[in-house]
């Protein structure tokens, strides 16, 4: 068996146990989702070895290369041999020396790894190509607060493909998106995860969405994506304001006064001062539902404006309960089918 192995090969769907070799900053950046990082250079020693590469000398680039990594090499075997009995697939930025080294001492130590050809590069390339690539898609949308997410993820449980963008980003999308959420990954790591659910569906079926701008926090959406998003069919479900409070007051009840605050200084202009103060003393007091109401003003505004731009989109409507999540879901199923 070839110890080297092409993007095509393994995916979509791999059945194999990739181990990343480069440094953990290159690795934090992005990185095959379930990939092990075991590197062979800290982030220190790979600056140290770049800079002596490209501003002194390749050949004593290499050389200071091979001895960091020399002493190295006998644990990174062990901590690799711990996988077994996964298929082993090791890859490094372009597929060159640093796994071409790690992937020929394992083979020499009887370990049947394999090296990806290209690296993590070729990859990247591989599924940018697949996100580009035409799909059926479906856009649920609907203003802040009517249950979306919880919608769709409904949708997913009967059996419908859905990915959920705001959950891959860590992020609900406001400027109150960030709080009671973990970090959010880098916009090449969202990307990668996004490829991860994309080829477990099936791509002559309808992929639903919820609808987005370019940005989810820090996250950029893929531009192909989002152009896609754009052209397809959008299902505006439209729920009570009295459901919409109950809903986000229920998620921002357990958050710290001062963060959602905060939270509120970011959309200070277009607030404008009064309400922004009125807000504040509003939330100060735990006066959630008054403070909701004259936030879910400012963003159904936008909302609207958004959707008046939306001119050569298909655009359909249902009208929900909004207090009554399975009900809901099953209506939107309904609805997606005649749409479909």
């Amino acid at each position: 068996m070839s110890n080297t192995v092409n993007f095509e090969e393994i995916f979509p769907c791999p059945v194999v146990l990739f181990v990343d070799v480069r440094s953990p900053v290159e690795f934090s950046r992005g990185h095959v989702p379930g990939a092990i990082n075991i590197p062979l250079f800290a982030d220190e020693e790979r600056a140290q070895i770049g800079t002596l590469y490209k501003q002194v000398d390749k050949g004593q680039a290499l050389v200071l290369g091979e001895k960091i990594a020399r002493p190295k090499v006998d644990g990174i075997i062990a901590q690799i041999e711990e996988l077994l009995p996964a298929q082993i697939v090791i890859y490094c930025w372009r597929g060159g020396k640093r796994s071409t080294e790690i992937c020929r001492l394992l083979n020499e130590a009887g370990i049947p790894a394999r090296r990806l050809t290209g690296g993590y590069k070729a990859y990247r390339a591989g599924i940018r190509n697949s996100i580009e690539q035409p799909r059926k898609l479906l856009v649920l949308g609907g203003k802040t607060g009517s249950g979306k997410t919880a919608i769709l993820l409904g949708l997913q449980a009967q059996g419908l493909q859905v990915i959920d963008l705001e959950g891959l980003a860590n992020h609900k999308g406001s400027v109150f998106g960030h709080i009671n959420e973990k970090p959010q990954p880098t916009t090449e790591q969202f990307e990668n995860d996004f490829y991860n659910e994309l080829q477990h569906l099936n791509p002559e079926q309808v992929l639903l969405l919820e609808n987005e701008s370019y940005v989810i926090g820090s996250v950029h959406l893929p531009p192909p994506l989002l152009l896609q998003m754009r052209a397809a069919p959008l299902l505006i479900v439209e729920v009570g304001v009295e459901a919409r409070v109950k809903r986000l007051v229920q998620e921002y009840t357990t958050t710290d006064r001062l963060e959602l605050i905060a939270a509120c200084q970011r959309i200070a202009e277009k607030l404008t001062a009064p309400k922004l103060q009125e807000v504040t003393e509003l939330l100060e007091h735990d006066d959630f539902s008054a403070a909701c109401r004259i936030l879910l003003g400012y963003y159904d505004h936008y909302y609207n404006r958004g959707i008046e731009k939306r001119k050569n989109q298909e655009i359909s409507s249902l009208g929900l309960n909004g207090f009554d999540l399975a009900g809901d879901v099953t209506l939107v199923k309904d609805k997606v089918g005649g749409i479909l």
